[in-house]
This record gives structure tokens, C-alpha cells and sequence, in this order.
């Protein structure tokens, strides 16, 4: 850069070159390290920190997502509480011992309402952890160098025990039970219309609440013959996985609620404007669960309990693992996406694999 400089031609001007650079880059944003690098070239590099990490991370990842912004503080404010000041730790000087520290401080903390953090919970916040760690190895050029002693981290023989057990907190919903709650869906009971469609949709694809609450018009295609909602990333919407990412086929009931969403009035992109902002979906969780309480008072029965149903219908009708996940957003394994080649292939193999599970004719 600063050889870029003429009208000093001597060896001993070189360091009147850096001069000039870095007088014209003060007060540039983001230059500051070049200015310093510039005029003392000896110094060694900064060492980034766990904080850098953190700083990266909301300014790559997250952005405007106050959502986002607001837990990663809340999960950095433990890692702090555990290690201590977090510009004072550095990323290569990072131990599984730190991890391990973290990890047992998360376990010992409290949470509203009492008690302490759930193993479930200290296994999620400490995969935040990790995704911060591995952005920052990889944006500051050391992944390679210095190992992240997050990842892989065990919560413990208690905390393993009560992850395992974390999916049988939910039951499939009995027929019974989704019988009854579309009657008194249907019934009058409800004031708005969304909220019986939300259901259907959800009954019949197996979806996630925020999947189905956050779909835009576009998303959803009744016309084609492959009938379907695309599953993707939107500013009021942000994807657990890459793989959750996908095309869910829309048949029997779900095609007519589709059909029947798509005819509420509306402004706006949404399909389901009420319940499309980023805590819309609890708001429609809310609401149908107070319903699903006057049917069935099981602890193990949830809205979620339809996606669980969902699953059981899958297995049930043979469908292949891996079918399974296309559908449900489920990680890939093996041969993952590539193995029924482009989208409209996968579509065209998910679609016969739900009328298959629903029980509908092909």
C-alpha cells in the first residue's frame, strides 16, 4: 500500500510513505488496525478475544434481529459470569477447561420461576457458544490454528440422561384428540379464521408453529401439480437449520386450507399477518393451546404433538428415513440432499410418501 506513494524514492523515505497512508486513512471506520500496522509495522498483530467473537457474530449473524441480539447477551452475560471479563480472554489461549467451566456454571444457574437451567437449555446455549467460537476462528484466520473447546462438549451423565428423555415430554396426538379439536375448531368457538387454518396446515404437514405462522402468499403454490409450501429463510423468520430450508407438499385437508388462507383479505405479504412477526408464532401457540386444554389435559399433549404424529404416520407407512427428513427438516444424513437429485424430484417423492402416511389415494 504504501509503495503506492511517489515522489519519495529513497529507502530511508519508506517510513514517510507509511506516514502519508495512514494520515489518510485516520478516521476511516474499520481502519485503525491498518494505521497501527502501518506506522509500527513490529508491533504483533492484536489478539482477538472471546468479546471479538461475540462482536462478530451480532454484526454477521445477526444484524437488526433484536430477538437474536437480546439472547446472545443473555447467554454471553453466563459465559462472563464463568470466566470473567471477556476482552481479557483470548481465543487461542481458549481450554476445554473454559468450556467445562462454562458448562457447569450454566447447570448451577437459576431461571425464572425457580429452580435451574435444564440440561435441554444448557445443551442449546452452549451450541450459541460454539457458533460464535467457530465464526470468529474463521473470519479472524484461525480456524486450523486454534481448536474450539466448545464444540462436542458433554452436559454431563445427569445432563445426557434428561436430554435423552427431552423428546418423550411429548406424546403424537391421539386421533381422538385432533378429531375433537378440529371440531371445536370448526365450531364457532374460535373468532378468528387463521387460527383453525394454522391448525389444518399444521396437522397435515408436520411442520414447525413458526414454519406455518411465518409463510408469506409466495411461499405457497395450490396451482401447480405439485401442490406445495416453501419452507425459507424471511426477515420475520429465521430457519433453525440449513436443512430446515425445503418444499413440504400440500395435500388432502392442508391443500384446502392452503386454498382457503390464500382467500382471507389481507395486506401486506403475509399469509397470516397476524402471527407473522417473529413472536407470531407464539401467539398462535398460545391461543391453541388454551383450546387443546379444554380437550385433553396431558402434560405430554402440545401443538407440537402434531408434528410428533406426524412422525409416527411417517414410520408407520414405511416411509425411508431419509424421506422422512426431506419432510420434516430433520438433518440429512449419507447421501443427504443429493439423493433424489433436484427439488422437483424430492417434491415429487415427499408428496407420495405423505398421501402414503395420510392414508390419501395417489
Amino acid at each position: 500500500m504504501s509503495s503506492a506513494v511517489v515522489g519519495l524514492e529513497n529507502d530511508d523515505d519508506d517510513y514517510d510513505r507509511r506516514e502519508v497512508v495512514a494520515e489518510s486513512l485516520r478516521g476511516v471506520p474499520d481502519k485503525a488496525l491498518t494505521v497501527v500496522a502501518l506506522m509500527d509495522p513490529e508491533r504483533p498483530a492484536p489478539v482477538h478475544t472471546l468479546q471479538d467473537a461475540r462482536n462478530i457474530y451480532l454484526k454477521e449473524r445477526l444484524g437488526d434481529d433484536e430477538d437474536g441480539r437480546k439472547r446472545v447477551d443473555r447467554v454471553f452475560k453466563r459465559v462472563e459470569e464463568a470466566l470473567g471479563d471477556l476482552t481479557k480472554l483470548p481465543l487461542s489461549g481458549l481450554k476445554r477447561e473454559h468450556a467445562r467451566k462454562v458448562r457447569d456454571h450454566m447447570l448451577q444457574s437459576e431461571k425464572k420461576g425457580g429452580g435451574t437451567l435444564s440440561p435441554a437449555t444448557v445443551e442449546r446455549e452452549l451450541n450459541l457458544v460454539t457458533a460464535v467460537v467457530s465464526l470468529a476462528l474463521r473470519e479472524f484466520d484461525l480456524a486450523g490454528e486454534v481448536a474450539n473447546p466448545f464444540e462436542k462438549l458433554p452436559v454431563g451423565s445427569a445432563g445426557n440422561e434428561a436430554l435423552k428423555n427431552e423428546s418423550d415430554k411429548r406424546d403424537p396426538l391421539p386421533a381422538d384428540v385432533i378429531k375433537a379439536m378440529r371440531e371445536r375448531l370448526s365450531s364457532g368457538a374460535v373468532r378468528l379464521p387463521e387460527i383453525g387454518l394454522i391448525w389444518r396446515l399444521l396437522e397435515g404437514t408436520g411442520c414447525r408453529m413458526s414454519e406455518v405462522t411465518g409463510l408469506l402468499v409466495d411461499d405457497v403454490d395450490v396451482t401447480s401439480d405439485l401442490p406445495h409450501i416453501r419452507i425459507q429463510w424471511n426477515e420475520d423468520r429465521r430457519l433453525k437449520t440449513q436443512v430446515s430450508i425445503r418444499s413440504v407438499p400440500l395435500v388432502g385437508d392442508a391443500l384446502d386450507a392452503a386454498k382457503e388462507a390464500l382467500e382471507l383479505s389481507r395486506e401486506g405479504r403475509a399469509l397470516f399477518p397476524r402471527y407473522s412477526g417473529k413472536r407470531g408464532g407464539d401467539g398462535a401457540s398460545q391461543i391453541l393451546m388454551k383450546h387443546l386444554r379444554t380437550i385433553t389435559t396431558n402434560p405430554r399433549h402440545t401443538n407440537h404433538s402434531l408434528r410428533h404424529k406426524m412422525k409416527e404416520r411417517l414410520v408407520t407407512a414405511d416411509v425411508s428415513e431419509l424421506v422422512q427428513n426431506f419432510l420434516l427438516g430433520h438433518t440429512l444424513r449419507g447421501e443427504g440432499n443429493t439423493a433424489y437429485g433436484g427439488e422437483r424430484a424430492k417434491l415429487v417423492v415427499t408428496t407420495k410418501a405423505l398421501k402414503k402416511a395420510l392414508g390419501l389415494p395417489e
